[in-house]
C-alpha cells in the first residue's frame, strides 16, 4: 500500500501520550526497550442488536429486519474471539433493550475483560425531548441491575444531543462522551468541568457502517481505508477510534467483514509504539491530567 503523508509528524517533545507511556513503563506495563507511545488506539463495538429493529417497530417481524439478532447470535461472540487473539481490550456500547432481555451476551463481555458503555435504549434515533433524561437514566439503571456494573461512557446511538444531554450524564456520574466529531485528540468541555472528557469518533472513514451500508464496499477495501486512517493520525495527533459493530448488513458481523477487522486489529498490534486501551481508560487517563486535555 503506499504510504500518503499527513502534513508534518509531530516532534518528539509534542507527542501527546508521553505521559501515558511514562505511566505504563511505571507500572510495568511497557517494556523498557519499547520505543514511546505515539499512538493510541480505542476499539468501539457497537452491539446494535435487536434494539435498532424494535425502536424502528420492525422486529420480531423476522426476514430482513434480524441483522440486529445475527449481532447477538454470532457477531459478538466472533469479535469476542478476534479481541482475545489479539490480546486487545475493547470498549462495547450497549443498549437498554439488549441489556434487558440479551444480558447473557454482555455477561459474557465483561467476563473477557471488556468495558460495557451505554449506547441509548432503543438505539433512538429521532428527537427525545423531554423523555431523554428518563431514558439515559432506564439504560444506565438496567446495565447497573442486569450487569452489575455502573458505565462511566456514553455515546448517542443516532448523533444526537440536546441541552439535556450533558447534564444528565454528569448527574449520573459519567466520565466521557464518545459523540462528537469536532476535533482529533480528546478534549475537555470549553465548561471547564475537570470530571467529564470528550472522546470524539470518526464516523465515516474509523466506522464500518458506512462503507458496509451505504458505500457497498468490501471488506478489504474498509480495512485499506482503516490501515492509511491508521497511519495518517499516528504521524499526528495518534489518536485512532475504530467503531465497529457485530451485526449482519451494514456492520462487521459475517465472516469476511469480521476478518478485515481481524487483519486491521493484526497490523495495529504490530506497531511497536502503539498502546491500545479502552475508552474509560483514556478518560482516567486524561481526567487525571486536564490541564494537557483542556486546549487540546
Amino acid at each position: 500500500m503506499q504510504a500518503i503523508p499527513y502534513g508534518v509528524p509531530l516532534d518528539a517533545a509534542a507527542n501527546p501520550w508521553l505521559a501515558l507511556d511514562h505511566e505504563l513503563r511505571a507500572e510495568g506495563r511497557r517494556a523498557p526497550s519499547a520505543p514511546p507511545v505515539r499512538a493510541v488506539v480505542c476499539v468501539t463495538v457497537h452491539v446494535d442488536g435487536p434494539a435498532v429493529e424494535v425502536g424502528r417497530k420492525q422486529f420480531p417481524s423476522g426476514g430482513i429486519h434480524t441483522a440486529g439478532r445475527y449481532a447477538i447470535r454470532r457477531g459478538v461472540p466472533r469479535h469476542l474471539e478476534i479481541l482475545a487473539r489479539h490480546a486487545m481490550p475493547a470498549t462495547f456500547f450497549a443498549c437498554g433493550y439488549d441489556v434487558e432481555h440479551y444480558p447473557d451476551t454482555f455477561r459474557a463481555i465483561l467476563a473477557a475483560g471488556h468495558e460495557i458503555a451505554a449506547h441509548g435504549y432503543l438505539h433512538e434515533a429521532w428527537d427525545l425531548g423531554e423523555d431523554e433524561p428518563a431514558l439515559l437514566e432506564k439504560t444506565h439503571s438496567l446495565i447497573q441491575q442486569r450487569l452489575g456494573v455502573t458505565p462511566v461512557g456514553w455515546c448517542s446511538p443516532s448523533g444526537r444531543k440536546s441541552h439535556r444531554t450533558l447534564p444528565t450524564l454528569r448527574r449520573l456520574g459519567y466520565r466521557y462522551d464518545a459523540s462528537e466529531k469536532d476535533r482529533d485528540r480528546p478534549y475537555l468541555p470549553a465548561e471547564g468541568d475537570d470530571n467529564f472528557v470528550m472522546l470524539p469518533n470518526n464516523t465515516v472513514s474509523l466506522d464500518d457502517y458506512p462503507f458496509y451500508f451505504t458505500g457497498h464496499s468490501l471488506a478489504a477495501e474498509a480495512c485499506d481505508n482503516w490501515i492509511e486512517e491508521f497511519e495518517a493520525l499516528r504521524q499526528a495527533e495518534g489518536y485512532i477510534h475504530l467503531t465497529v459493530h457485530p451485526k449482519a448488513a451494514g456492520g462487521s458481523g459475517t465472516p469476511a467483514r469480521a476478518a478485515a477487522m481481524d487483519r486491521f486489529l493484526a497490523y495495529v498490534g504490530a506497531q511497536p509504539d502503539v498502546h491500545c486501551m479502552t475508552l474509560d481508560a483514556l478518560a482516567r487517563h486524561c481526567l487525571a491530567r486536564p490541564d494537557a486535555w483542556r486546549t487540546a
